[in-house]
């Protein structure tokens, strides 16, 4: 009886207070929408990124947002039409999924920013929260064994790339692209079918080729996720669907 009980309790600490203690979380997790437009002769700011139903993911996704725009005003602060006759643009549109009830919630956010040359660069941008007290889970904590779960998600993205890029595929940029380092896989979001790893243009394929993303079932990262977040997934309660995107699209 005492084994039995010594079992049970160290069962529940595995999983963590974040599962025992955590409070619900909150509804519904996107509350609206904030745009940014700024219009000069020189500058186009058209920005957009969701309000949570949680304060601090909020306050995470509008400081990146406010730090990317401030970024780009001092590219050229004086840019001369005259000089060259298109205005920088910087555009941002976003996306949110939350999975398992609502526990988690994770924001996509898609960046457009063009200073001139032959297109603009494009970047995606993530973040998952933790809806029942706000916190953010990073790759540390998505992965206790960081090291070992990257081995294997990059041989998993490397069997799919490998395959979906067809002509687009080469060997040399897929292969610095997925190196096993929290750079490279940095970029996620938990979706109702497993973790979407987010590729932005040349890290794994030519521009050409534009944003890549595999998504890895839950059940092939078995033994790797945290123990409270592969619970989670685990619910036989249906996801929810893609709560809102922002409306407009980005240019390619």
């Amino acid at each position: 009886m005492y084994r039995a009980l010594t079992l049970l309790t160290l069962f529940f600490l595995l999983l963590g207070p974040s599962v025992l203690w955590a409070g619900p979380p909150c509804s519904p997790p996107v509350l609206g929408a904030v745009t940014i437009a700024e219009q000069t002769p020189g500058f186009q700011v058209d920005a957009e990124y969701p309000v949570l139903c949680r304060t601090n993911p909020t306050r995470t996704v509008r400081d990146y947002v406010s730090g990317t725009i401030h970024e780009f005003k001092q590219t050229d602060p004086d840019h001369d039409l005259r000089h060259f006759p298109h205005p920088y643009e910087l555009i941002t549109r976003y996306a949110v999924w939350p999975v398992s009830g609502g526990r988690y919630v994770s924001v996509k956010l898609h960046v457009m920013v063009y200073t001139g040359g032959a297109h603009p660069n494009n970047w995606p941008m993530t973040w998952v929260f933790d809806m029942a007290d706000g916190s953010g889970i990073t790759l540390d904590r998505l992965f206790p064994n960081r090291e070992a779960a990257l081995t294997k998600v990059s041989t998993l993205c490397r069997e799919v790339l490998s395959e979906s890029l067809g002509g687009m595929l080469v060997p040399d940029m897929l292969d610095a692209g997925l190196v096993p380092t929290a750079d490279n896989f940095s970029r996620f979001i938990l979706t109702g079918e497993g973790v979407a790893f987010f590729f932005g243009p040349y890290q794994v394929a030519p521009y050409a080729a534009g944003e890549q993303v595999v998504t890895i079932p839950y059940e092939n990262l078995d033994g790797f996720l945290a123990p409270d977040i592969a619970a989670a997934t685990r619910t036989n309660r249906p996801p929810l669907p893609e709560m809102q995107k922002s409306g407009k699209n980005t240019h390619n």
